[in-house]
C-alpha cells in the first residue's frame, strides 16, 4: 500500500504539472511570445479549476487504477478520448462561470499540446520517477501464447513485473483444494499481479476469490491475460479469437470522424503519390525494357478486398513470371525471380504504386491488412481458422503486420502457414484498434523502414 501511495502521488503530481505546462507551451503558441506574467496570472486561476476538474475525469476514467501502471499500449487512446472529453467541459464551464477570459482558439491549442506532454510524461518519465520494485506475478493460463509472455517478460528489465510462477488448466485441474492453495501461493510468494485467461474451464472457478482480492482487498492487481499479450506484443492473441471476440471487439465503422478523415487522406496521398509515380514512370519503364525487352511494364493480379470481394489490382512486374490466380508460396515456384530492377522496385516500395488507382476508386486503403492473391488466400482460409476477419476491411499498402514482420522490399510477404498466422495475429490487432493514430503510426514505421533500407544502400555503395 506503500508503494500505491507513491505511485498515486507522482501521477497525480506530474498531471498537474504537465497541465500547468501545458498551459505556458500554449500561451507561447498563440501570441508566439514568452507568456508575459500578466497573461499567466490572468489565465492561471481558471486553469486551476479546471485542473482539479480534470483530474477528477481522469480518475473516472481509470488513468489512476494500478493496471495503468502495467498496460501502456492504450494508454495513448484513453489519455486523448478523455482530454477531449476534458476540453468540451472546460468550454461548458466558461459559459457557466465568469472566469474573465473566453479562450476558444487557446482551447484548441490546449488539447493538443495537453495530449502530447501527458502522452510522454506517463509513457516515458514516469518510468523514471515510479518505484523500481519489480512485481512479482502469476499467470494462470495455457498454451503457447502464455509460455511466450512469461519467456517475454521475465528475459526483460524494461517491464516492472516478472513471473514466479506459470498455472496452466492441466495443473488446475490436477491439484487437490486448487482454489486455497492458489491464494497460499498469493501470501507465501507475495504475489501483486495475477493475470489470468478467464476462459480456461478449471481457472474460472477461482476468479470470485481473484476478484475479491483485487477489487474488493485491494491486495492484488488484476489483469486479463488476452489484453495484457496485445500490450507486450502488438498483436491479437489467437487463443481468443472466435466468433464472440469478433462480435464485441470489431465493429464495421469506427466513427463518421475516422471514417471520413481516413478517406480524404487516402485521396489526398494518392494523389501527391501518383503525381510523383507518373514523374519517375518514364525511367522505371526504360529500366524495365532494357533489362527485358519482352516483358511487360505492369501486371495485373486478382485479389481480395473488402468483406473478401475479388478485386484486380496492377503493379509494376518485378518477377519473371505472374501468376495471378496462384495458390502456392512463391518459394515453392524456383523459377520464378525477382529481376535486378525489380531488387529496386522492392526496396523502394514503387512497384506497388499503380494500386493507388484502387485506392482512388475507393477498393483500397494507403493503410491496412495487405490483401492476398485470390488463389494463396483461399488455401490460407481452408487452414487457418478466422483467417477471412482480416478482410473486415479495406486492404492497404502498407499496414501493421507488414510493418512488424518488415515484409516490405525483397522480403517476400508470408511464405508459409505459421508466418501466415502470425501475420493474421498483427492484421486483426488492426482491425480491432484501428483508429487515426494508429494508421499515422503506422504510415511512421513504412517511411522509418524505407529511409533505413536507403541508409543501408548508401552504405554498401561506399564500401563497394
Amino acid at each position: 500500500m506503500r508503494e500505491r501511495g507513491r505511485e498515486l502521488f507522482y501521477l497525480l503530481f506530474g498531471d498537474m504539472v504537465i497541465f500547468l505546462v501545458s498551459l505556458w507551451v500554449t500561451l507561447l503558441f498563440r501570441y508566439i511570445e514568452l507568456p508575459t506574467f500578466e497573461r499567466l496570472n490572468l489565465h492561471l486561476f481558471p486553469f486551476l479549476v479546471l485542473s482539479g476538474v480534470w483530474i477528477f475525469v481522469f480518475y473516472i476514467a481509470g488513468l489512476y487504477d494500478k493496471h495503468t501502471v502495467f498496460l501502456k499500449g492504450l494508454l495513448f487512446d484513453r489519455i486523448l478520448n478523455t482530454q477531449i472529453a476534458n476540453i468540451i467541459i472546460a468550454g461548458l464551464l466558461f459559459l457557466i462561470i465568469p472566469f474573465g477570459i473566453a479562450p476558444k482558439t487557446n482551447l484548441v491549442i490546449y488539447l493538443f499540446v495537453s495530449v502530447a506532454l501527458m502522452a510522454l510524461w506517463r509513457l516515458h518519465f514516469y518510468n523514471y520517477l515510479s518505484p523500481k520494485t519489480r512485481h512479482k506475478a502469476v499467470l494462470l493460463a495455457s498454451g503457447p501464447e502464455a509460455v511466450e509472455l512469461v519467456d517475454e517478460v521475465n528475459n526483460n528489465d524494461r517491464y516492472n513485473y516478472s513471473f514466479v510462477r506459470i498455472v496452466d488448466e492441466d495443473m488446475a485441474a490436477s491439484t487437490p483444494n486448487f482454489e486455497s492453495k492458489l491464494l497460499s501461493l498469493i501470501t507465501d510468494e507475495n504475489i501483486t499481479v495475477v493475470i489470468v485467461d478467464p476462459r480456461g474451464k478449471n481457472i474460472e472457478s477461482s476468479l470470485p476469490t481473484i476478484f475479491d482480492l483485487a477489487f474488493l482487498q485491494f491486495d492484488i492487481t488484476f489483469l486479463d491475460f488476452h489484453r495484457v499479450y496485445e500490450d507486450t506484443f502488438d498483436r491479437v492473441a489467437m487463443s481468443a479469437v472466435d466468433y464472440d471476440w469478433f462480435v464485441t471487439h470489431v465493429s464495421q465503422s469506427k466513427s463518421v470522424v475516422y471514417d471520413f478523415t481516413k478517406k480524404i487522406i487516402d485521396i489526398v496521398g494518392s494523389l501527391v503519390l501518383g503525381t510523383i509515380f507518373l514523374l519517375l514512370l518514364p525511367f522505371i519503364a526504360l529500366a524495365l525494357k532494357l533489362e527485358d525487352k519482352r516483358s511487360r511494364v505492369f501486371i495485373q493480379q486478382d485479389r481480395l478486398g473488402k468483406f473478401n470481394c475479388p478485386m484486380q489490382v496492377w503493379k509494376l512486374r518485378t518477377m519473371t513470371k505472374n501468376d495471378h490466380l496462384a495458390s502456392t508460396w512463391t518459394i515453392e515456384d524456383s523459377a520464378n525471380k525477382i529481376t535486378l530492377v525489380g531488387a529496386f522496385l522492392r526496396k523502394t516500395s514503387l512497384d506497388e504504386f499503380p494500386q493507388i488507382l484502387n485506392i482512388l476508386k475507393g477498393e483500397m486503403s494507403l493503410i491496412g491488412p495487405r490483401n492476398d492473391i485470390v488463389g494463396l488466400g483461399a488455401r490460407l482460409a481452408e487452414s487457418i481458422p478466422y483467417y477471412n476477419l482480416r478482410n473486415f476491411v479495406r486492404p492497404g499498402i502498407s499496414g501493421w503486420a507488414q510493418t512488424h514482420q518488415h515484409y516490405m522490399g525483397d522480403n517476400i510477404s508470408p511464405q508459409s502457414l505459421e508466418e501466415s498466422r502470425l501475420r493474421l495475429a498483427y492484421d486483426l490487432y488492426y482491425v480491432k484498434h484501428r483508429s487515426l493514430m494508429l494508421d499515422i503510426a503506422i504510415a511512421l514505421r513504412t517511411l522509418k523502414i524505407l529511409l533505413s533500407r536507403f541508409g543501408v544502400n548508401i552504405r554498401q555503395h561506399k564500401q563497394l
